[in-house]
């Protein structure tokens, strides 16, 4: 029997994420082969500043969706923060694995919290959301860019001490059940996640029957209607994985609520508001969000924020 193709980067973490779905399928379908196939992207070739601030088309996303398209995989597993809110024709997005815990934390030697760093500290992200709402909370920290995978960010603060602290994404150090000891958590309402934070998103050929009957049943519904609203508001902004946007999602009972802000790149400016409705209306809260900001000057802070 032909194994199922599951696409995947090669970096450490991409492949924790990638394992954890083959193995969900196998559970479910043991009768089937899967196999990971890893595929370089134009993000791992070229981990330059220069690369992502002249472009937001997916740079760890469209080489294994030209592989999908090709018929090379049978689906293909991302970060959903990488994954633009625009699909090639012919693709979809099928299942949204249940999401981990979308905050960022701070790695340091020596434990810091936000709160404690010393002044002047040298703090490395290349988000321009985290940097922007890092600047806001602590004007008074030397912000750097930093580059490379999980691990190597990591080796930078606790072995080169290059930094004394990066920003990180908690659901890395989850996946990778490395590194939890140095972290310290930040609320994600104080510094808002990235849009699909902490989620997988598995894409599919969007007429491939058989794949999709598979994908669907991983899929864990108050996830996806959370990264759909998610999505759904950064698409109506006309926002980009490289635009300081963020966004913070939470479903309590029958009601979603979501904290969306932009930042300028420019200044300490801020435009923030929330949303709240039906959690089965999640896509029309999303797009109401959206438009309390455009209304609030959003359209001009993206705009500059394109032409950095």
């Amino acid at each position: 029997m032909t194994a199922i193709r599951i696409g995947t980067r090669g970096s450490r973490l991409a492949l924790a994420q990638a394992a954890e779905i083959k193995k969900s399928l196998e559970r479910l379908n043991p009768k089937r082969r899967f196999k990971l196939v890893i595929i370089k992207t134009t993000g791992d070739e070229f981990q330059t500043v220069a690369l992502f601030k002249k472009t937001n088309i997916g740079v760890f996303t469209k080489t294994l969706e030209t592989k999908l398209l090709k018929k090379e995989i049978d689906l293909a597993v991302h970060s959903l923060k990488d994954l633009p809110t625009d699909l090639p024709k012919g693709l979809m997005l099928a299942g949204f694995p249940k999401r981990l815990d979308p905050s960022d934390v701070l790695i340091s030697k020596k434990r810091f919290n936000l709160r404690s760093l010393p002044k002047g500290a040298v703090v490395g992200t290349s988000s321009p959301r985290r940097k922007h709402q890092l600047r806001l909370l602590r004007p008074d920290l030397n912000i750097r860019d930093i580059r490379g995978n999980l691990d190597t960010r990591v080796s930078k603060v606790l072995q080169e001490k290059k930094y004394d602290a990066i920003l990180v994404a908690k659901a890395g150090l989850l996946r990778l059940k490395k590194y939890l000891r140095y972290a310290s958590p930040i609320s994600p309402k104080q510094l808002l996640p990235a849009v699909g934070q902490a989620a997988l998103g598995i894409e599919i050929r969007r007429d491939d029957q058989m794949i999709f009957n598979m994908v669907k049943r991983l899929n864990h519904r108050s996830t996806e209607k959370q990264v759909l609203a998610e999505r759904s508001f950064l698409k109506t902004l006309h926002g980009g994985c490289r635009v300081p946007v963020g966004i913070y999602s939470k479903i309590h009972g029958d009601r979603i609520t979501l904290h969306g802000a932009v930042f300028s790149v420019r200044n300490d400016r801020i435009i923030k508001e929330t949303a709240v409705g039906p959690k089965n209306h999640y896509q029309k809260v999303a797009k109401s969000l959206a438009y309390k900001l455009l209304r609030k000057g959003a359209k001009s802070l993206l705009t500059e924020a394109r032409n950095e």
